[in-house]
């Protein structure tokens, strides 16, 4: 879909942001007693939706209810596929009055599955995916249920980019509520960082700005924590000078693998900004091999230079080129539906004892397993980490660790090469990062957001004091 006028995005803000349908507070919680919705009462709702409201039975309601992560097979009541604010709201009120869960869907990536929930009502953001672009104030406007893939192809057409997932079909919502790491992290930040306003729906049905000067609490909660106090329905992004980049990936044969990492530790020490690299450890039947993804975004040819010791390792599969920004990110992390479990930690340091851990788990030889390790160096970590709720901002390592199965017969033995690596790491971790969480506990929450925890809490409190917006990695109304 191509970006849409100014003037047509200030129009249907403007329409959304004048129809408050859903009743006050007390109303829903009087209402939440009422028994579940009957075939009239959905009758009712879905005439007054401008979108869609697509119930089982309906020709693509599996297809629909579907969401990346196929460990998760799970049946809404309704799926409300919204065309605007006002559709988000009245599928706020309408679950609520009815007491049914809610369920708030962007790209569909929520790793543990929550993009979608049984018996309950999926809030479908996927068709407000509209997009406006102004080049001479280096300003997007997304709504939310637009995806990385969709943004970075608006934004590159001005040779401009905002820090997004190198993963194309993530939605941009989840990604910068949680945070949102990207290859342009260590020059322009995370992608909440470059989040300059936002539009959500509250559980009472307002309709709310956050920004600097508009409801700055929230304004702060929302960068990295996530969907917990409003569903997001629009997003306004700073946008940076992008345009042909160095990138590609460099594959080598690790058997000894120890060395590999160290090496590639030495190398993260002296990065540039412009340069961003991320480390992927593939056991594999034909063998272990380590991956570097390489992204640089500043001069070209002093790209190629930095890469010196990179290439000295003689890697076994050289791809690293000059391409557009838009055709790399899209491209150099491609990712599919696939069932998996999924967790994350955050270390200080690539040492010894978690090069040990991660080498003796790739010796195990399970096939269908990986580890990214994400370094946190340059511009991510200039921002205090108390400056936003996202609380990573440390030099370090995040290390994401997920296991896959196409048998659900192999689903256990998964899940627990997962959980070893991770009890193995565990003692040298300082954090988590939310958005690759694909299990959920309150300490594992409490630890992602460390000393952001305690306000996040009594933000939540204000917005959402009856803990609506659950399925989440949730923060518990104080």
């Amino acid at each position: 879909m191509p970006p849409i006028t100014r003037r047509q995005f200030a129009r249907q803000a403007a329409l959304t942001a004048t129809t408050l349908c859903a009743p006050p507070v007390s109303v829903l919680a009087d209402a939440a007693r009422v028994s579940p919705p009957d075939a009239a009462a959905i009758r009712r709702f879905s005439s007054g939706i401008t979108g869609r409201v697509i119930a089982p039975g309906a020709p693509d309601f599996d297809s629909t209810r579907l969401v990346f992560n196929r460990a998760f097979d799970r049946r809404p009541a309704l799926i409300v596929r919204c065309a605007g604010a006002a559709d988000v709201a009245r599928a706020l009120e309408f679950a609520q009055r009815h007491d049914l869960a809610i369920a708030v869907r962007g790209g569909g990536h929520n790793r543990a599955g929550f993009s979608a929930c049984d018996g309950g009502v999926v809030i479908d953001l996927s068709a407000m995916n509209r997009i406006e672009v102004d080049a001479g104030k280096r300003v997007a406007r997304a709504e939310a249920g637009a995806l990385t893939v969709s943004l970075d192809a608006a934004t590159q057409r001005f040779a401009l980019a905002t820090p997004l997932a190198g993963c194309p079909n993530v939605g941009i919502a989840g990604l910068t509520l949680g945070g949102g790491e990207g290859f342009l992290m260590s020059k322009y930040g995370a992608a909440c960082d470059n989040l300059r306003a936002a539009q959500l729906v509250t559980v009472d049905g307002r309709h709310v700005r956050a920004s600097e000067s508009s409801n700055p609490d929230l304004y702060w909660a929302i960068r990295g924590g996530g969907g917990n106090f409003g569903v997001a329905t629009a997003l306004e992004y700073r946008l940076h000078p992008v345009a042909e980049v160095l990138a590609g990936t460099l594959t080598y044969a690790a058997e000894k693998l120890p060395e590999l990492l160290q090496a590639f530790d030495r190398f993260v020490a002296t990065a540039p900004d412009e340069m961003t690299v991320v480390g992927v450890v593939l056991p594999a039947r034909e063998g272990r091999r380590f991956v570097v993804l390489v992204f640089h975004c500043g001069d070209l040819q002093r790209g190629h230079e930095l890469l010196g010791p990179l290439r000295a390792l003689n890697p076994q599969e050289d791809t690293v080129r000059v391409a557009a920004y838009a055709q790399i990110n899209a491209s150099i992390n491609p990712a599919a539906p696939v069932a998996h479990f999924q967790t994350d930690l955050f270390v200080p340091a690539l040492d010894d004892t978690a090069i040990a851990a991660i080498t003796t788990a790739t010796d195990e030889g399970l096939p269908n397993t990986r580890v990214f390790i994400v370094p946190f160096y340059g511009a991510i970590t200039r921002v205090g980490v108390t400056d936003t709720a996202f609380a990573l901002r440390r030099r370090g390592y995040e290390l994401d660790l997920m296991g896959r199965w196409d048998a659900v017969a192999d689903r256990e033995t998964a899940v627990r090469w997962v959980k070893v690596l991770r009890d193995r790491l565990q003692p040298l971790a300082h954090g988590a990062y939310v958005n690759q969480l694909g299990e959920t506990s309150e300490p594992l929450v409490r630890a992602a957001y460390g000393p952001n925890y305690a306000r996040l809490a009594q933000i939540k409190k204000r917005y959402d004091p009856n803990n609506v917006l659950r399925l989440n990695q949730n923060i518990k109304p104080a």
